[in-house]
């Protein structure tokens, strides 16, 4: 999923940059009929430049938190159980803030218990240069199992209504869990190795 955000996050940056250019050339081309107000039209042409580059920003830096959001507020939510980690690319943001693209490999379990192959593309920190093993919960569509994106712990342990769901997994499944956080981007450590990152 996060590759197919990064690829519309391209088509909406190469739009804004179409119309930038654009509205340029039109301001170039009729600066005669604009020249006597000049000083409204250059403030509404700032104006413009900076509601589509802000349009962009807030679009890429927001558009899988959106999703996290909806599916948690939908319910569609499962257990991950992530097996290994292979580097796809490096990607940048809105805001030049570098990343990086792993693929992992999963087994996704539905509330039924029921087990899906999946291969996940998440964006995580440069900081991220290995994936461990272990559990994380995920957005989950029946049929769309690859479009999964990885819900920080934080999120799953603030709503109540999920602790019915997370009993019923640490039952059947017994998962390791990994600590899935923000910090520049998404990190997964072992709980060991943040322990050891507070000493």
């Amino acid at each position: 999923m996060q590759l197919k955000l990064y690829r519309k996050s391209t088509i909406f940056l190469s739009i804004v940059v179409i119309c930038e250019i654009l509205s340029i050339l039109l301001l170039l081309k009729y600066r005669e009929v604009w020249t006597a107000n000049k000083i409204p039209v250059m403030v509404g042409f700032v104006a413009f430049l900076f509601v589509l580059t802000s349009l962009y920003t807030w679009y890429d830096l927001n558009a899988d938190k959106r999703l996290i959001r909806k599916a948690v507020s939908n319910g569609d939510v499962a257990l991950a159980r992530i097996k290994d980690g292979s580097f796809v690319r490096f990607g940048r943001d809105a805001k030049l803030k570098n990343h990086v693209y792993w693929k992992l490999d999963a087994i996704i379990y539905d509330n039924d218990m029921v087990e899906h192959k999946a291969s996940i593309i998440e964006k995580f920190s440069t900081h991220q240069t290995s994936i461990p093993k272990g559990d994380v919960y995920v957005t989950y569509v029946e049929g769309k199992t690859d479009d999964s994106l990885i819900i920080p712990n934080m999120i799953i342990a603030s709503i109540p209504e999920y602790k019915v769901l997370t009993d019923d997994y640490e039952k059947q499944l017994k998962p390791k869990y990994l600590n899935a956080y923000i910090n520049d981007g998404l990190i997964l450590e072992t709980y060991q190795e943040s322990v050891n990152k507070e000493k």
